[in-house]
């Protein structure tokens, strides 16, 4: 049983890697990738070809009265037959220019700059956020889903960065705020380091700068500081090539209506804002963060407000971890993009000899059977 059980976790850990290692690999030229089609179309023909010949030889005699005549006659090697197949779909995917690790050389930072602002307010502690992944089983909810607001805020941004990723030369910075902003990363190409610092983010303790004070009277929900902040953080060669993400329940117990100078400020900079709404728009929670409860739900009115005076959008993302990757390769990745020529950004590594040398390896092994 046990050895049963070894070989089961050895296959999942296999298939885990592969599925890693399948998502890494990228294409210098993907419409390459459609000369595979052709590949039956082109076996349809050679079996076509190779009955005509049968039938050829039948009309001259027995097949194996005719094969009985050669000089030389060829051993069947049927497994030999798959040499030509597999050259073409190696030489196919060799052009289509296969990449993954990185090389030596780097390239110009082409793309647009994105800052993402995380609420680390205390009524993101909130646990309202109880839809788990497409995928996952109920017992995966139970065992590994914590429904609270900014634990799914940052499951966001890691699905944003991975979207931001997937093509590159886009840079990214980090900004996050309670009370007070804090520019976690400043714009950056360097996605291993953004992960770990997006990773890293615990809302149950913030940074002790966006704390209050002692002595200072103020609401723990400070939105506008955080766009103020995630403005400043933007690069003021590039107007035009700029986006804000801002992932917050916008639950603001102050409500004094202070998102008005983050929404103004990043209006007068022309930087649209893309609101998500995090949490239960329709049902109050209640934290205990003193001797009485202190009630909470997702403000979506603020947030609709800010994405509209900026051009930006709104997601209702509510009671769902949003998924911001796709939103980005969909709606902001097609617009017009800046290129950074101080900014370097690293290349993949390119792999078309890992294609093209056994593909010649395998054509020359089907050569030397048709002789």
């Amino acid at each position: 049983m046990s050895i049963v059980f070894a070989t089961s976790s050895g296959l999942a850990g296999f298939a885990t890697d592969a599925r890693e290692f399948l998502t890494a690999v990228r294409f210098a030229r993907v419409d390459a990738l459609w000369l595979l089609l052709l590949l039956p179309v082109l076996g349809m023909i050679n079996r076509w070809a190779s009955r005509q010949r049968r039938l050829a030889v039948v009309q001259i005699g027995r097949p194996a009265a005719v094969a009985g005549q050669l000089t030389h006659p060829v051993p069947r090697r049927q497994w030999l037959g798959l040499a030509y197949p597999l050259g073409w779909v190696l030489l196919i995917l060799g052009l289509a220019g296969p990449r993954w690790g990185k090389s030596d050389e780097t390239g110009v930072a082409v793309g647009r700059d994105i800052v993402i602002v995380l609420d680390l307010s205390r009524s993101m502690r909130a646990e309202d956020v109880i839809i788990p992944p497409n995928g996952w089983t109920k017992t995966d909810a139970m065992e590994k889903y914590d429904p609270k607001r900014w634990l799914a805020a940052r499951e966001g941004a890691l699905d944003l960065l991975n979207g931001i990723a997937r093509r590159g030369g886009h840079r990214v910075a980090v900004v996050v705020f309670a009370a007070h902003a804090k520019v976690l990363c400043p714009l950056t190409t360097d996605y291993d380091h953004i992960r770990s610092v997006i990773e890293d983010v615990d809302g149950q303790h913030p940074p002790p700068e966006c704390r209050p004070s002692i002595n200072e009277v103020i609401s723990g929900t400070r939105i506008g500081a955080g766009l103020i902040e995630a403005v400043n953080a933007q690069d003021k060669r590039f107007p035009g090539y700029q986006d804000i993400f801002l992932l917050s329940d916008g639950d603001d117990p102050g409500d004094d209506k202070e998102w008005l100078q983050g929404s103004t400020k990043a209006r007068e900079n022309k930087i649209p804002v893309y609101t998500v709404g995090i949490g239960n728009p329709d049902d109050r929670q209640f934290l205990m963060l003193g001797p009485d409860p202190v009630p909470t739900q997702l403000q979506e009115e603020p947030l609709k407000q800010i994405a509209a005076e900026t051009r930006g959008q709104y997601i209702a993302a509510r009671m769902n971890p949003p998924q911001l990757g796709e939103f980005f390769r969909t709606q902001l990745e097609p617009l017009p993009s800046r290129e950074v020529s101080d900014d370097s950004v690293p290349l993949p590594k390119e792999r078309y000899p890992w294609f093209f040398s056994p593909a010649l390896g395998l054509f020359l092994i089907g050569w030397l059977r048709g002789r």
